[in-house]
């Protein structure tokens, strides 16, 4: 790759100085170039003065002003009030305030003037103003022109701004003077009507200007008492919507509550019922043990007693009877031996066409079963001698049994083992109305219980037992 050549060191010096010096000199040039711009505008107006074109003099010199008002060029804006003032001083047609105006506005070139540099301009428009006051009534006449006098880049005199001040502000006393001396009498009077009207009027306006404040005070509190009352309105609206709200939320969390609470009423009405149903399945404990586990375990009584019982001649009973009066009379029968049994605490197995059956000592262990399941036996045979229904065989074995509950499906609390097929033994070997029980059992029993031995009966795999019949017992009115 070619490389590019290196400028010398003294031409990058000259280059530094050519850049110095025109950063220097740039802040001068645009009020250079934009005075420069604007001359051929200053001398046309200067030339529509001389030509006492002095209305459309007015016209441009205020626009030229306003251009160097915008522009931001002091000069341009000062030449501009000149020319504007001296249109205005110089119309015969000006009236006095006309020619105030143009005092003010020579005062106002005067200070564009100075802060421009151009004392010689100031100093001359100070003589002009003197002048004025001097002649105190003589028409003003032609001020210099602008050209005759360009800037001369002097710095401004301190006491300037204060001469043009005071100068103008006599010369504007002088003019006023001089048009009130031009008054007479009727003249005087007349004015001082207009100003005692003026005056008036004045005072009216200043009324007005009460009373409009007044007015606008008065609307100002009202639309604030409005913004209260509506702010009140609002908040009192919010808070009826917000209680309104609040109710609403009461009320339905009162019909939530009510409907869960009549929903867990029927539930525990359901629950109540079901365990009604399951206990009448299935004893207490194993029902217990059934919820809460799912499944109830089998468990070995060493010691317990079975009650078997068997109408006599029933399968002639059903034939003379209707079907429905048959259910109705059984249904009747087993309610009552239901109740004997629970009366002793014993537990019901089962029924198997005519036969029920029952244990003592299952599911809860009791020392007393034999005692208990003997005495439920009397009652029974008691209430089947008074009901005339029906007779009964009764056969109880004492002996060791398995009981649970098996299966999946409509489950049932049974038991297993010799001891109930000995008691079954029993029954079928009994004489109706009695109730035959086996040594085991007697062995069980205490003297309260009046017992007769009977004969024998065939136990399978334990060959012949005896066999007694219970005459009485002492406390078959008062169970314990």
């Amino acid at each position: 790759m070619a490389m590019l050549p290196l400028a010398a060191p003294h031409q990058w010096l000259n280059r530094l100085i050519l850049l110095l010096c025109l950063l220097t000199l740039a802040p001068a040039a645009p009020a250079c170039f934009g005075q420069s711009a604007y001359d051929g505008q200053i001398q046309a107006i200067e030339s529509m003065i001389d030509q006492g074109k002095f209305k459309l003099a007015r016209t441009q010199s205020r626009a030229l002003t306003e251009s160097g008002r915008q522009q931001r060029l002091s000069n341009v804006e000062a030449y501009g009030n000149y020319l504007y003032g001296r249109a205005l001083l110089e119309d015969p047609a000006s009236s006095s305030r006309d020619r105030v105006a143009g005092i003010e506005s020579l005062r106002l070139a005067s200070a564009g003037f100075s802060d421009a540099g151009m004392t010689s301009t100031v100093d001359s428009i100070i003589a002009q103003l003197r002048d004025i006051v001097e002649q105190e009534g003589s028409t003003v006449q032609g001020l210099p022109l602008l050209r005759e006098f360009r800037p001369s880049a002097p710095a401004p005199s301190p006491d300037n701004s204060d001469d043009v001040d005071e100068t103008a502000l006599t010369a504007i006393v002088a003019l006023q003077n001089r048009e009130i001396e031009a008054l007479n009498d009727s003249q005087l009077r007349q004015l001082l009507r207009i100003q005692q009207q003026d005056l008036a009027l004045d005072s009216f306006k200043y009324e007005l200007l009460n009373d409009s404040l007044r007015i606008v005070r008065q609307e100002f509190l009202l639309k604030q008492q409005e913004s209260l009352t509506s702010e009140e309105r609002q908040r009192r609206n919010f808070f009826i919507v917000l209680a309104l709200g609040i109710l609403v939320a009461l009320a339905l969390l009162y019909l939530r509550y009510r409907s869960a609470q009549r929903f867990q009423q029927r539930i525990q009405v359901a629950q109540e019922r079901s365990d009604e149903l399951l206990l009448n399945i299935l004893p207490r404990k194993i029902a217990t043990e059934l919820k809460e586990t799912g499944r109830a375990t089998a468990r070995r009584y060493d010691s317990a007693s079975v009650l078997f019982s068997d109408f006599v001649g029933f399968s002639r009973i059903a034939s003379q009877r209707e079907p429905e009066e048959l259910v109705e009379v059984l249904d009747r029968t087993f309610r009552a031996f239901d109740e004997i049994i629970e009366r002793h605490g014993l537990e019901k197995i089962k029924t198997i066409g005519d036969a029920y059956m029952c244990v003592g000592g299952v599911p809860e262990e009791d020392p007393d079963h034999a005692a208990k399941t003997v005495r439920a036996a009397l009652e029974i045979q008691r209430y089947l001698s008074e009901a005339g229904d029906f007779q009964a065989r009764i056969g109880i074995h004492t002996g060791p049994v398995v009981a649970g509950v098996v299966g999946q499906k409509k489950f049932a609390f049974d038991i297993w083992g010799d001891t109930v097929n000995q008691a079954a033994r029993l029954e079928a070997a009994g004489v109706p109305g009695e109730v035959t029980i086996s040594k085991a059992t007697r062995n069980l029993l205490d003297s309260r219980f009046e017992c007769e031995r009977i004969g024998t009966f065939e136990a399978k795999n334990m060959g012949l037992l005896d066999r007694y019949r219970v005459l009485d017992s002492r406390l078959i009115k008062n169970p314990s």
